[in-house]
């Protein structure tokens, strides 16, 4: 009788395993997103005992012992950071896209990456000369190569942990045509890649056979294996932005004081520090800074300096001049992002 039962209970326990791995495959498969998965290669194991009793007496009986290995889904979902089209001149170098990649699945996995700028949809241009950088410093600002290391493709993949707790930011930079006019737009699609699923991508359900976490098997989900997202430019071919701060310090002996009896006294010289800013794309035409002789002071005859290089106050020999109560520096033309420091000084009558 025990090894009828025995012999039941098996029987029903396989039945069992057998749908529960199905069913288990049918809701997997479908998630594009992990909130938190089981991890791939993880052993699910099952024991039914039997109880009952002959002649009184109570009886046990096990079945044997049923385990399923997890298997690894693979998925990936990838973002553009930016919160809006980027705007840049025509020509510009280095414009750069903000994206960030998250590993979805429940097994670690590696991802290949590339770049499309003629990506299906309308624009008016393809971006140029594209490559892609990470984040190296966790910052997400881009911050040059010695810092936010270039990808190449088979050499560095990012490999990121299970279930969305790893990311990665990505920097994908291109150059911008020249010729363009302002309003035209061009787009940049970053796509991701598990190097398990291959090059291609593969199809949901796909199975592949020991290739998941701790050499269980792997499973395509939703994603294909594959996730791109889009990110996009806009011409403004002068959006640059000048800015002007004003700082004034007591001097003495052409020295800062910093300490008595260096005060703001009748006879005491005043230096006025300019710092001038320049940021964005296009050109600050005709850039001059003016600034006049506050009343109850009197200027100190050469003092103008442009980023500590000396001015005559003559009009037409250098940048700087002295007109009536009035200073003048005349920067011309500034195209990109530059800093400039004026100083002139004053004596408190």
């Amino acid at each position: 009788m025990v090894s009828a039962s025995k012999r039941l209970i098996f029987d029903a326990c396989h039945g069992l395993a057998s749908h529960v791995l199905g069913t288990l495959l049918a809701v997997l498969l479908p998630m594009i997103t992990l909130a938190q998965g089981t991890p791939a290669g993880t052993q699910v194991s099952n024991q039914a005992v039997l109880q009952f009793e002959i002649n009184g007496t109570p009886q046990q009986a096990l079945s044997n012992s049923n385990a399923i290995i997890v298997q690894e889904l693979i998925n990936v979902a990838v973002v553009w950071q930016n919160a809006a089209t980027v705007t840049t001149a025509s020509p510009a170098l280095e414009q750069v896209l903000t994206y960030r990649i998250r590993n979805t699945g429940n097994g670690t996995e590696a991802f290949s990456l590339s770049i499309n700028n003629s990506p299906p949809g309308s624009d008016d241009f393809d971006p140029l000369n594209p490559r892609i950088h990470f984040d190296g410093n966790n910052n997400n600002s881009y911050d040059g190569p010695a810092v936010d290391p270039l990808y190449t493709p088979g050499s560095n993949d990012p490999q990121l942990d299970a279930n969305g707790n790893d990311s990665v930011v990505l920097f994908v930079l291109n150059d911008i045509p020249a010729g363009l006019a302002d309003g035209e737009n061009g787009n940049s699609r970053l796509s991701v890649q598990s190097t398990t699923a291959g090059a291609a991508g593969s199809a949901t359900g796909t199975p592949l056979s020991g290739l998941g976490d701790s050499g269980a098997d792997a499973v395509v989900g939703s994603s294909n294996a594959v996730a791109s997202a889009t990110g996009g430019y806009q011409v403004v071919n002068n959006t640059v932005d000048v800015s002007i701060t004003k700082s004034a310090e007591v001097i003495a002996d052409g020295q800062l004081c910093n300490s008595a009896p260096c005060d703001p006294v009748p006879g005491a010289t005043l230096r006025y520090t300019l710092q001038v800013d320049v940021s964005g794309a296009g050109t600050a035409e005709n850039l001059t800074i003016t600034d006049g002789i506050p009343a109850n002071t009197r200027y100190v005859p050469s003092s103008i300096t442009l980023d500590s290089t000396s001015l005559t106050d003559t009009t037409g020999d250098d940048p700087g001049s002295l007109s009536g109560n009035l200073v003048s520096v005349d920067l011309g033309n500034i195209s990109g992002a530059a800093t400039f420091v004026i100083t002139l000084d004053v004596t408190i009558n």
